[in-house]
């Protein structure tokens, strides 16, 4: 199986925090080490983020603070994600990693019956299999969206675009491997799409192009901080048009515009 890297990937569902999983983009900002602007009304999340530098040289490359010369890797235990190995700062005309693709194994072999693949956090293919009625049945269990899943399987949650592992004790480190995958839509200033909600990794980045539009809205919230789309400065409540259907990008949670696409338009 070639591993589709900037949509899947493997990871525990265990939030850093309540805020990740409850306050709509905090999961994206908290991986880019942004800090939360507290807000100032009743509600706990934060009104916006203040993110560091995130791409202070255009002809480098840049993970978590640390710049990357052309050529150079980021080590691999720093990357977080075993389906994204040798990740390595490639520069034509604009920084961006490039990372090696990992074909799975268990992904062409369908004759295995009454069997569980076993996954474990740091291993991107399956590391064996668990077969028979007797010896499934005496796997641990994690319950998501109502479904029960054996010890070492991968499921995706519902509305979440994760993949993610059932262990024995359930927590874990989420990573959606943004700058990883997404430097250059970074360094221009591009907004993250997201898949039904905010609260999870982004699926793609939108770019301004000759076929967006700002239009301005009210800023009924009275937020400060602005929102910044490629060299436009937009303040809460403002919207961009794209050419994308079932697509509304906003300014919401400054400094991103962030975009969610649905699967039927409303």
């Amino acid at each position: 199986m070639k591993v589709l890297l900037c949509f899947v990937v493997i990871m525990l569902d265990v939030a850093r925090g309540d805020m990740a999983g409850e306050c709509d983009v905090a999961f994206f900002y908290l991986e880019l080490g942004c800090t939360p602007v507290a807000s100032d009304n009743s509600t706990s999340c934060p009104q916006a983020f203040t993110c560091p530098d995130l791409h202070p040289d255009p002809t480098m490359c840049y993970y978590r603070g640390v710049p990357y010369a052309a050529n150079a890797m980021v080590p691999q235990n720093l990357v977080k994600n075993p389906c994204s190995q040798r990740c390595t700062c490639q520069v034509y005309g604009a920084p961006q990693f490039e990372c090696a693709a990992v074909d799975c194994v268990e992904t062409f072999d369908k004759d295995l019956q009454q069997c569980v693949n076993v996954y474990e956090v740091d291993s991107c293919c399956s590391v064996g299999n668990v077969c028979g009625k007797d010896a499934i049945a005496k796997l641990k269990t994690c319950e998501v969206d109502g479904k029960i899943y054996r010890e070492g399987e991968v499921f995706e949650p519902k509305n979440t675009m994760k993949t993610c592992i059932c262990t024995a004790q359930w927590n874990g480190d989420i990573d959606c491997g943004i700058e990883i995958h997404y430097q250059n839509n970074i360094l221009n200033n591009c907004a993250p799409m997201f898949f039904k909600n905010t609260r999870s990794c982004p699926i793609s980045f939108k770019c301004p192009s000759s076929e967006t539009k700002v239009v301005r809205g009210l800023n009924t919230r009275a937020v400060s901080s602005k929102c910044v789309f490629g060299n436009d400065t937009l303040a809460v409540g403002d919207e961009v048009i794209v050419e994308e259907k079932c697509t509304k990008c906003s300014c919401e949670v400054p400094p991103f515009v962030s975009c969610t696409q649905q699967n039927t338009c409303s």
